[in-house]
């Protein structure tokens, strides 16, 4: 039917004179009922061969037909798993303190003048009696001469007044003089007596005055920097600083205790707080650095305060650390371990224990291969270990790669970590119980 209305459509075109440029759109309609035309007639031309009661039968056999295809689902993945590690454990109570210098002492002027001579270096080391400044020394030499002659002096007035007090007993005794005659010349030689021991004193202090011209170290160490230059007066309205000498072979950690860790230790060391010398004990600590974590450098408490602060509730405690490699610095922030007791603890990795809103856990496979989150309580960490204080036994297959793979209620294929046997590991370290 398309065909019989296609054909007298070119066939009424070809009548047209298309010189007419208007009639340019009758001619593209033309050329579109020509193109349908012939698609038309190779579209009857191929009905034609196709057999079509055997493309039907075709379509219903397959088309009819079901296909059945099932899931198989992949295998569980594999995990790593380790038995907890057993090893004796030392617990400890940790503390932050400051420390400060075994000896330290501010080299003062203690008297008045200007300042001549500077003898040291600052940062060096410097002995007990060493000198360090000197202040011009002119003026309090001269004053010890002073009082040398006043001395000189008294004593002169004295012997003068012992042998007239001695002729004025012998005349009495003669009754050639009264006795009030005698009794004013032994008066004047008890003041002569007197005056002596003034300008002897005099004389002393003269000498002290000009020792302190003399400015030295009381003690070994470490002397700082000049706090005044040479040249300057010193001592004149106060004891002027000049520098510092601090003694740092040791030093020593201030830190405090809560009542409840001084109760703890109380009963630990029983004796810690004994005056006498013989029955206390040392307790041993350690210390480490800010940047610092293993607790390396051993010391031990030398000082326990009398009594609780009613302010803070703590109690101030001494610890003394030698300073062998000279780091430890006065003012420095330290952290210090004070051991409790030895136990035996499980331990593991600490990559293995991971943390949600609840708290921490561990994954851990049951005998069914089934993974399970187990809710646990740490303790102290130990190199790269992790002390498991609550939930955890020793029987118990730990998940310690792989964990994100493994989920709560999934099936897992374990897999033993290279070197771990179906019995738990024991050991038993030193150093970890030192610290």
């Amino acid at each position: 039917m398309i065909l019989n209305l296609v054909v007298p459509l070119m066939t009424d075109y070809q009548d047209y004179r298309i010189s007419d440029r208007s009639h340019c759109r009758l001619f593209k309609k033309w050329q579109v009922a020509k193109i349908a035309a012939r698609g038309l007639t190779m579209h009857a031309a191929l009905c034609q061969k196709i057999h079509w009661p055997l493309l039907l039968s075709f379509l219903i056999l397959f088309g009819c037909g079901q296909r059945t295809e099932t899931f198989s689902p992949p295998p569980p993945p594999e995990v790593t798993v380790n038995l907890p590690e057993i090893r004796d454990v030392t617990d400890y109570l940790e503390f932050t303190g400051n420390t400060t210098a075994l000896e330290s002492v501010e080299i003062r002027a203690r008297v008045q003048g200007f300042l001549d001579k500077m003898n040291f270096q600052p940062g060096q080391w410097v002995k007990s009696g060493d000198l360090l400044f000197v202040i011009d020394p002119r003026p309090f030499q001269a004053r010890v001469n002073q009082q040398e002659a006043n001395l000189k002096v008294k004593e002169a007035a004295l012997s003068l007044a012992q042998v007239k007090e001695e002729k004025s007993a012998n005349l009495l005794k003669t009754s050639s003089i009264s006795e009030i005659a005698f009794l004013e010349d032994k008066a004047n030689r008890d003041m002569a007596l007197a005056q002596k021991g003034v300008a002897k004193a005099d004389l002393e202090e003269a000498k002290l005055q000009l020792d302190y011209t003399q400015v030295k170290s009381p003690i070994d160490g470490i002397v700082g920097r000049n706090m005044v230059d040479l040249g300057n007066l010193v001592g004149a309205q106060e004891k002027t600083l000049l520098t510092n000498v601090v003694n740092d072979s040791s030093v020593y950690a201030y830190f405090n205790l809560s009542e409840n860790d001084l109760l703890r230790l109380a009963r630990i060391y029983a004796n810690i707080n004994d005056r006498s010398d013989i029955h206390r004990p040392e307790a041993p600590c350690f210390l480490a650095l800010a940047d610092e974590t293993d607790f390396q450098r051993e010391g031990k408490v030398d000082f326990v305060d009398n009594q609780v602060d009613p302010g803070t509730g703590t109690l101030t405690v001494r610890a003394v650390f030698p300073n062998r490699d000279g780091i430890l610095l006065p003012g420095l922030f330290v952290r210090i371990h004070v051991p409790l007791k030895k136990r035996e603890a499980l331990l593991v990795p600490n990559l293995a224990v991971g943390m949600d809103q609840g708290g921490h856990y561990l994954f851990v496979v049951n005998k069914d291969s089934v993974v399970e989150q187990r809710p646990v309580e740490l303790g102290q960490q130990i190199n790269h270990l992790r002390v498991i204080e609550k939930g955890l036994t020793k029987r118990d297959r730990v998940i310690i790669n792989g964990i994100q793979f493994a989920r709560p209620g999934a099936k897992v294929t374990p897999i033993k970590s290279s070197g771990q046997s179906s019995e738990p590991v024991l050991r038993s370290s030193g150093a970890e119980a030192a610290k």
